[in-house]
């Protein structure tokens, strides 16, 4: 097994403090946004072995450590297993801890398809992996799930087009009632929601309808769509991306619920506290409530526009074991509250969020307090998670039992 130190991101939407008391670093004051235990290249996690009978496979003796992507690349069948090091020859998940206390920015990920074509396209013109400008950092699609640690906002999915149109006309400017007609006569909601997003990111109008925006947010019986956007609108003035948030569902979670949105699917985080598990993927395409460059064209292009009600996850209870269940390859996620657990031979990582954990390998074992999460691979066999509190356990999902 192997320690993982994880890589703190200092986004400016992040809380101060409450990452760095969670994995017991020195406060800083400034913001820290996520706390990733993974392996992505941009920023894996510091692992550390923690056996103590000599060298390991990867050569490491008990105190040594790695990043983890150079980890698993040393040794990649007993670090994932003979099957998954065939497939993915990486680690196919990546871990974090969100702490928002501004809104991230809309976005939108790609299919595989989308993925690969665009990484290869990328690669063709010259654009450099680490340029501002490059939108496809890999070859992967990110389904992504977030599962709140505390009370959370989000903002996913579409909502029906003339829900969106009856919210418009609250803001009693020309051009968000024309928005509104246009929707409301929509025949074709799916495409009309799309056109929608190109209208309000490239009207000339779209100023008008932020100011009316800004305004109806601190109105009474406004409708929740509307003030949620509104408060968006506040934190990044000028920015018509606060437009797009009013088509989409609001989502509000409370600790324990998930929330799952795969490709082409509009969403922002917009506060609280979560766990979140993707495919290991960097790839974002954004809408606005952001500095960072906006591709309308190829927003559009990738956007599912289909209304869909909030995509919130169905768990599965069983004894101490709380699955939240995804159409993914790449990960399947489990929380152990105050019990027990078995998990079947892969790489798992596991991380204690409150409380302590035992966790029992094959060839040892390792004691979590708070904050502190190891890396148990393929090569450890069967694994036990004793935990005293809240653990997460993140897999490769198999049929194995």
């Amino acid at each position: 097994m192997y320690r993982l130190q994880p890589a703190l991101q200092n986004y400016a939407w992040g809380m101060t403090e409450v990452l760095e008391d969670l994995v017991g670093r020195p406060r800083s004051g400034a913001p820290v946004a996520e706390a990733w235990w993974g392996a992505h290249a941009s920023a894996p996690a510091l692992a550390t072995a923690a056996h103590h009978d000599g060298a390991d496979e990867a050569g490491l003796h008990a105190g040594d450590a790695l990043p983890l992507d150079e980890l698993i690349s040393r040794i990649p069948e007993t670090m994932l297993g003979p099957d998954l090091a065939g497939r993915w020859e990486r680690l196919p998940y990546l871990l974090k801890v969100l702490a928002i206390a501004k809104p991230l920015s809309l976005q939108v990920h790609p299919t595989l398809d989308q993925a690969e074509a665009g990484f290869k396209d990328e690669d063709a013109r010259g654009v450099p992996a680490d340029a501002p400008t490059r939108t496809f950092k890999d070859r992967s699609h990110k389904p992504e799930m977030i599962v709140a640690l505390t009370p959370m906002t989000l903002l996913a999915g579409f909502r029906p087009a003339n829900a969106v149109a009856q919210d418009l006309v609250w803001l009693g400017q020309p051009c968000t009632r024309r928005w509104a007609e246009e929707l409301a006569n929509a025949t074709e909601p799916t495409v009309a929601l799309g056109e929608y997003i190109q209208k309000v990111l490239r009207d000339p109008e779209a100023p008008a309808a932020l100011e009316a925006l800004v305004e109806v947010g601190g109105r009474s019986g406004v409708p929740e769509s509307l003030a949620v956007a509104s408060a968006a609108a506040l934190e990044f003035p000028g920015d018509p991306g606060a437009l797009v948030a009013i088509a989409l569902n609001v989502v509000r979670l409370t600790p324990g619920q998930a929330c799952f949105t795969t490709a082409g699917v509009i969403h922002s985080y917009q506060s609280g506290v979560g766990v979140e598990i993707m495919a290991n993927s960097d790839n974002v395409v954004r809408a606005g409530l952001t500095p960072k460059p906006v591709d309308i064209d190829l927003l559009v292009d990738l956007t599912d526009g289909t209304p869909t009600p909030p995509p919130r996850v169905i768990v599965e209870r069983e004894g101490a074991v709380t699955r939240f269940p995804t159409p993914v390859d790449e990960f399947a996620l489990s929380m152990v509250e105050r019990g027990t657990a078995a998990f079947a031979p892969g790489p798992r990582i596991v991380l204690a969020v409150d409380g302590t954990a035992s966790v029992h390998g094959e060839r040892g074992s390792v004691s979590l307090s708070r904050g502190e999460a190891v890396f148990v691979p393929h090569g450890d066999g069967r694994l036990v998670v004793d935990a005293v509190g809240s653990t997460f356990v993140v897999e490769v999902p198999t049929t194995e039992v």
